[in-house]
């Protein structure tokens, strides 16, 4: 569909009168809208006051969004008119889906020319996701679809726009595309190798390994992979945050499932592995007392470990960190160290 031009909308829409936009008689800050700006939206407020949903109520709606892809209510109104005039919603009935997905397929088009300057306008972003929405089978487009946001997610890594959409496209397209969240553990996977800091990349592996249900928790054999996945991620680089909070995540999970021999065996191997990440330390010629990530995830398991020894180790560290290698975190860590204390005395 041709884009509609300001020169056009005069004889387009010369049994209309365009509405004024209504400030009041004395605007306290008008705003100073462009000549073109304006006549867009007064002709747009006739054809919303009409109820009019037609051809060309669409292409005025292209032009509208040009001028200010943010406005919710002319998005809302666009897809109106798509039902109104070209989107069957009995999708696959009298040879409909052909003439659905060609439709469809153009407004993903304009979302993503409008989204180009606009990748964390949420109005796009929705608009994407309520037309896919509106077809009974996703398959023609869920690669197309994870591919554009692979692209978005290529010029700014931790868009959050982009990877919650990404997040429903897989979500609730896995069902008609068995080898889909294989094929996202390897993106998530990626993207870590890309920025290891990532904590957008991280996240979204915790949301593959979980089949994107908060309800979902790892069996022992997937916990292990992942906190092993964890534990070399560190080793590249033990002063990253991210792969640190992605362990403790797993094995808190698992804390609350297994049964006390396992969990035992569980937090002892964890501890000697995260433990054994001062060796990296030593190597760079670095003091791996100095590493607060480590030390950090190393309270943690100690604290789920319980145990007077575990907790004295805890104390011990969390007290490093609170004088000499975090002070920044000073209460932080002093709170830690009051907490365990408290367990201790009971």
């Amino acid at each position: 569909m041709m884009m509609l031009s300001n020169e056009e909308l005069p004889s387009l829409f010369s049994d209309l009168t365009p509405i004024k936009q209504d400030d009041g008689p004395n605007p306290v800050c008008a705003i100073d809208y462009s000549p073109q700006f304006i006549q867009a939206y007064d002709y747009m407020r006739a054809i919303l006051s009409a109820g009019e949903k037609s051809e060309r109520a669409l292409r005025l709606t292209g032009l509208c969004l040009k001028l200010n892809p943010a406005n919710y209510t002319i998005w809302h109104f666009r897809r109106q008119c798509l039902l109104a005039t070209h989107i069957n919603e009995e999708e696959g009935k009298d040879d409909s889906s052909n003439n659905n997905q060609q439709w469809i397929q153009q407004d993903l088009e304009l979302a993503a020319t409008l989204g180009g300057d606009n990748p964390k306008n949420y109005q796009i972003w929705y608009h994407r996701r309520a037309l896919l929405e509106s077809v009974q089978s996703r398959i023609p487009y869920v690669q197309a679809e994870l591919d554009y946001v692979a692209k978005v997610l290529d010029e700014d890594s931790k868009n959050y726009h982009a990877w919650s959409h990404r997040q429903w496209v897989v979500r609730t397209s896995s069902s008609c595309q068995e080898d889909l969240w294989d094929k996202e553990l390897e993106f998530a996977h990626s993207m870590i190798q890309k920025d290891p800091r990532n904590n957008s990349a991280w996240n979204q592996r915790w949301f593959v390994c979980h089949k994107g249900g908060e309800d979902k928790t790892l069996s022992l054999e997937v916990a292990t992979k992942e906190a092993d996945y964890a534990i070399q991620g560190a080793g590249l680089d033990p002063y990253n945050e991210s792969p640190w909070r992605y362990l403790i995540g797993v094995i808190k999970e698992q804390c609350k499932i297994l049964q006390s021999a396992d969990k035992d065996k569980f937090l002892d191997d964890y501890d000697q592995k995260a433990f054994g990440l001062r060796a990296v330390l030593d190597e760079a010629g670095k003091d791996p007392n100095d590493c607060a990530s480590l030390a950090s995830a190393r309270i943690d398991i100690l604290e789920f470990k319980g145990g007077e020894q575990s907790l004295e180790k805890a104390m011990e560290l969390a007290n490093g960190l609170a004088t000499q290698y975090d002070p920044i975190r000073k209460k932080y860590w002093n709170l830690r160290v009051s907490e365990m204390k408290q367990v201790l005395a009971k």
